[in-house]
């Protein structure tokens, strides 16, 4: 990167970061006019759902935001069974509540203000957390809990400065305040000169990461132009790179000495709200150099250290790793001792999982559950535990009345996967009298049920191996083989590829906590051991769908259909049941008797066959009785089929091993317009964290994926070997693949009969 040269007599703005200034007169009457108001949701829309709900992150304030008067404004609308004589939102601000008010908004959206206290507001980091507490209007069920609703609107709710109150980044520590727009995005957008040059290209996949990093963004999107758009909209900062003398064209306002020295310093907007960051130099050296000081302190080492995972912007508190024989308080999650007086609490929390976690079909993690329940919850009643949206485990209460104190609960690790983990504790609570459901009962405010801040989660020692391909690794941040660079190809050097890589390269630091180890590269080598390619689909070069394993038809079915996928496909009929078109006719359909229709069913079925139907039975038997399928059992390699994904899909990531020790990774969608579009929705924290398997397809204007999941592998040692890991790979691996299991026992047991056999012929005595 090179070292800073001294500075020559300059400028106070020439050199390092330095404040912004304003570069007309009129720039300031304008800002003065206008009123900053500030987006604070993370997400285009945040549901609580349920009788208890709540969420908390952090917003970022500059000094000048700080210290000026503000106000909260608040948009939002509930379902029509919430009763607002006993439903209320509270909003509370770095542990002060500010809005605390009915949930009475059914028919639109409902808009209110509330001051702020001067004073509460700090510069840097702030704490807001949303609570709804919900009752059903007539309905005194458990079923009916899941009707209650709440969405806060991400456009009607924001921060609402005096009039004048100004917003001035004097720093690259004030990144984090650029905030967010209506749909809780983030926009970097770079400005670049002669953006087809290696020179650039690598340089700007690298500042993009950095300011990322240090802006602490919960959904960045990168946006790459080669001339400037003109004024920035709220939650985009402009990034203006390059060297000196190509700037001064660009960007109006670049300080002479970017000309001689290194430079990283913030410049406002002429006649806008908007800030510019300027990364420069007279040479490529020192445009490195420059570079260099974005990515100082863009994180904090100790905390990736101890595997905190920096999700403030979306999810407070931070979330912890667990690497293994490791116990987390609920306290220390975000989640307080609750007295409940409903019929079902849910609470939940997070959990990092390592990329080399290797435990989903071996071990249990055990909650120390801290409860208490009142005589009126009667047996039956239930906790249940969610592991990202499945139910992992069930605790059935059998007593009226009982505190709690340190009952395990075994959680499988079934449904744990590398990267973020979501665990949900929901108590359903079953009593007489909402079973008699009297009037006024849903208002009832007497505690039945407690659930106490001591309760933890106690992770066990966990194997920990790599595997190859597994597209968690990247989700997690990282690339397969962090020992090798991953070498990153554009399919082509324009814009939109250059915005879809960079969103993803920061969306990829960002959960990782560093900027990723790559090499960019113009064209992927077959030599090249790892790649990640880039491109439209009809920038795909031929061969390469099928390293990672993708039909070919791909490129064939994704230009002939639309981008939406709103049209209904073709429905058909199942083939165990349907009968050639000739030889029934619309006419005879409808006019069949029950006996032919009988006589029909009753042939299909003979037509399987005596061995198909003893298969048949004997799948069902073992899939009833041991949770076996036919498929784990077969001692065929299970090898993956070439992926195609939905015709109706937008965006497809896929990854392939290599005979080597590496894997392509392909990221393609139908335009590169669409590649960049739809690449930005993945970077969404909700989406991302769903990323895993072989191959993902990203759904339309829906929050989920469609996973292809793992068949053929190879694993790749990512700890220092030992006895202890080895026997939990080895033990999670053979729960995985039971027919080798049994062979294996079988053989051992073969064996230790034939060695006593001999042994006794030797050493006993004949009878």
């Amino acid at each position: 990167m090179g070292t800073q040269r001294p500075a020559p007599a300059v400028p106070p703005q020439a050199g390092g970061t330095a404040p912004a200034r304003l570069t007309a007169p009129a720039a300031t009457a304008a800002r003065s006019a206008a009123r900053i108001e500030r987006p604070i949701l993370p997400f285009e829309t945040i549901r609580l759902e349920g009788e208890t709900d709540a969420r908390s992150w952090t917003f970022h304030l500059t000094q000048d935001e700080a210290s000026s008067g503000a106000s909260i404004a608040l948009g939002y609308k509930n379902a029509v069974v919430v009763m607002p004589e006993g439903s209320r939102l509270r909003i509370a601000i770095n542990g002060e509540s500010i809005i605390d008010t009915p949930i009475s908004s059914s028919n639109d959206i409902k808009r209110l203000t509330a001051s702020i206290r001067p004073g509460l507001l700090r510069a840097g980091q702030n704490i807001i957390r949303m609570e709804a507490f919900q009752r059903h209007r007539t309905d005194c069920t458990v079923e009916a809990t899941y009707e209650l609703w709440t969405d806060v609107d991400s456009a009607s709710t924001k921060l609402v400065f005096a009039e004048g109150a100004t917003k001035t980044l004097r720093g690259l520590d004030d990144l984090p305040a650029i905030g967010v727009d209506n749909a809780g995005v983030t926009t970097i957008r770079v400005i670049a000169p002669k953006i087809y040059r290696p020179e650039i290209r690598d340089r700007l996949l690298r500042l993009v990461q950095l300011v990322a990093l240090r802006g602490r963004y919960a959904h960045p999107v990168i946006q790459v132009v080669e001339s400037d758009p003109g004024p920035s909209p709220i939650g985009t900062i402009k990034v203006a790179m390059g060297l000196a003398s190509e700037l001064r064209g660009l960007i109006a306002g670049v300080p002479d000495a970017a000309g001689i020295q290194p430079l990283t310093m913030m410049m406002q907007e002429p006649g806008s709200l908007g800030s510019t960051l300027v990364v420069s130099g007279p040479t490529w050296q020192d445009l490195d150099t420059a570079i260099g000081i974005v990515g100082a302190r863009g994180f904090n080492a100790a905390q990736v250290e101890r595997g905190m995972i920096d999700t403030a912007s979306w999810h407070w508190p931070e979330v912890p790793t667990a690497f293994g024989s490791q116990s987390f308080r609920f306290a220390d999650l975000g989640v307080p001792t609750q007295e409940f007086s409903g019929r079902r609490l849910k609470t939940g929390f997070s959990i990092n999982l390592p990329s080399d976690f290797y435990a989903t079909e071996y071990g249990e993690a055990i909650l120390h559950l801290d409860a208490a329940y009142t005589s009126a919850v009667r047996p039956g009643s239930h906790v249940n535990v969610y592991v990202n949206g499945m139910i992992s485990t069930q605790m059935t209460i059998t007593s009226q009345g009982d505190i709690v104190r340190r009952h395990n609960v075994r959680v499988p690790l079934r449904n744990f996967r590398s990267g973020l983990n979501h665990i949900s504790v929901e108590a359903i609570l079953l009593t007489d009298a909402d079973e008699r459901c009297a009037p006024g009962e849903t208002l009832s405010e007497t505690n039945r049920f407690v659930l106490f801040d001591t309760t933890a989660l106690e992770f066990p020692t966990y194997g920990r191996i790599g595997r190859l391909p597994d597209l968690a690794v990247l989700s997690a941040g990282h690339f397969p083989d962090e020992d090798l660079p991953t070498t990153v190809v554009l399919a082509r050097p324009d814009p939109l590829n250059y915005s879809a890589a960079g969103t993803l390269l920061a969306r990829m630091a960002r959960s990782a906590g560093a900027p990723v180890r790559a090499q960019f590269s113009n064209a992927a080598s077959a030599d090249d051991e790892s790649v990640l390619f880039i491109g439209a689909v009809d920038q795909i070069p031929a061969g390469l769908l099928n390293r990672v394993k993708v039909s070919e038809h791909l490129r064939m079915i994704w230009p002939s259909t639309p981008a939406a996928g709103d049209g209904p496909g073709p429905q058909t009929a199942s083939t165990d049941f349907s009968l050639p078109a000739a030889q029934v006719s619309p006419d005879r359909l409808a006019t069949a008797s029950t006996d032919e229709v009988r006589k029909r069913w009753a042939e299909t079925f003979q037509r399987r066959g005596v061995l198909q139907e003893t298969i048949g039975t004997l799948q069902d038997w073992l899939e009833k009785t041991f949770s076996l399928s036919l498929s784990s059992l077969s001692l065929e390699e299970r090898a993956d089929a070439p992926y195609e994904p939905p015709q109706r899909a937008s965006l497809l990531i896929a990854q392939n091993r290599t005979e080597a020790s590496g894997v392509w990774t392909l990221v393609t969608a139908r335009t590169d317009k669409a590649l960049a579009a739809e690449m930005a929705r993945l970077a969404n924290p909700a989406i991302w964290s769903q990323v895993t398997g072989r191959a993902v397809a990203l759904e339309p204007r829906e929050m989920k994926l469609q996973v292809e999941p793992i068949k053929d592998y190879r694993f790749v040692q990512t700890q220092p070997p030992s006895l202890t890991n080895l026997r939990l790979v080895a033990a999670n691996w053979m729960s995985a693949n039971i027919l080798p299991y049994a062979l294996l026992l079988l053989a051992c047991c073969t064996f230790l009969g034939i060695a006593t056999s001999l042994l006794l012929n030797r050493l006993g005595r004949r009878s």
